[in-house]
């Protein structure tokens, strides 16, 4: 499918040829060791040493966090070779374009800022290599090290004009909400390059993070994971309300594997209180229901899934999903969502928008276009 989508007359027929696009797909770095050819020599010394010191979560499931029966014997990982994931994902489950997320998301919210900058440059110019330039099922995300951001958006610039890569991707992980001024740079960088910015959830209460929910830190896995909704949102409102949309009209924002139908609930509250309260922000020209609509976009997984499966399709629409969801695998975690199975009881015009068509729409042309020239 990909030859004959590659050789469509036009971008419309090509549009036509899709029958899903994965919006996030975590390839696996088998160690730092892989990003030595792309380091100034001047950090080899951490390699040598056994790599920089870094802070990771405590919090874990029960299990192996991926999908034990997607392990290849050979390296032990479900993820690290791209025919591996080509075999396992792409042509089991008819994936078109698969956008890498990556496993080292969380090095924005790691404290020595220096080493993260050059590891995250490292990583892109690896990710290009290994799996993009020889491969065209997928496409990758600038990975930035947001605590720099004068590094992030130079590392946006740097990349910006690529066309194996398709959106900047940041932790949900931060100090500080993501509408606040000093993050605009790389905002501005994203949309210089009509690239999308998305925020994936995974290092909540690391590093130079706050903690994963606003009253502190949860005792277990069940409370992390389902707090995650809780940062996603307030991103979302962090961004709405300091006016990122409405200086920036044609940005666009992505939120990965942080739920889904909060959405709907965000937009009822800010457009109730926004008429009491819009002295606050004289700069919103629009209700913040509207900039929602307008500028971001949520990945389906994970779903959530009430037992009548009409209130779900109701929630997706209050939330106009049919311009607004995209589908998200989250290969290969524990919580994967399998395409053939999971949405087989979503109208056929909103599984087409959301397993397609809006993410061409958030992506743009870039998606479609070769990465030879990557």
């Amino acid at each position: 499918m990909t030859l004959l989508i590659e050789h469509a007359a036009t971008f419309a027929e090509r549009v036509s040829m899709l029958q899903l696009v994965d919006t996030d797909i975590h390839n696996d770095l088998p160690s730092l060791e892989e990003l030595r050819p792309y380091l100034a020599r001047k950090w080899h010394p951490w390699l040598d040493s056994s790599g920089p010191g870094s802070a990771s979560r405590y919090y874990a499931n029960m299990g192996s966090g991926r999908m034990d029966d997607a392990v290849n014997e050979e390296d032990g990982l479900a993820a690290g070779s791209p025919d591996w994931v080509i075999q396992q994902l792409i042509t089991k489950y008819r994936i078109d374009r698969g956008v890498l997320t990556g496993s080292v998301i969380g090095l924005g919210i790691q404290h020595d800022y220096h080493i993260q900058a050059a590891i995250a440059s490292a990583y892109n110019e690896w990710t290009l290599d290994r799996w993009v330039r020889p491969y065209e099922c997928f496409k990758g995300s600038i990975i930035c090290p947001v605590q720099d951001v004068e590094a992030s958006a130079a590392e946006v610039r740097r990349l910006g004009q690529n066309p194996g890569m398709v959106q900047v991707l940041l932790p949900s992980a931060a100090r500080i909400p993501y509408g606040n001024k000093v993050y605009w740079p790389i905002y501005r960088a994203a949309v210089e390059h009509d690239l999308p910015v998305a925020i994936h959830v995974g290092s909540e209460g690391t590093g130079i993070a706050n903690p994963p929910t606003a009253v502190g830190y949860p005792s277990t896995y069940l409370e992390f994971h389902t707090d995650h909704s809780q940062t996603m949102m307030a991103h979302c409102i962090s961004l709405i309300a300091d006016g990122v949309f409405e200086e920036l009209l044609t940005l666009k924002f992505a939120f990965i594997e942080g739920g889904t139908v909060w959405a709907p609930y965000v937009m009822g509250r800010l457009d109730r209180l926004y008429p009491a309260l819009k002295a606050e922000v004289p700069y919103l020209t629009m209700r913040p229901s509207e900039y929602l609509l307008r500028n971001c976009y949520f990945s389906t997984q994970p779903i959530e899934e009430p037992t009548d499966h009409r209130q779900l399709i109701q929630m997706l629409r209050m939330m106009h999903a049919e311009k607004t969801v995209v589908f998200a695998s989250d290969y290969p975690h524990w919580d994967f969502d399998n395409p053939l199975m999971a949405f087989n009881f979503f109208p056929e015009d909103l599984k087409r928008r959301i397993f397609v068509e809006n993410a061409v729409e958030m992506y743009g042309p870039r998606l479609l276009e070769s990465n030879r020239g990557a």
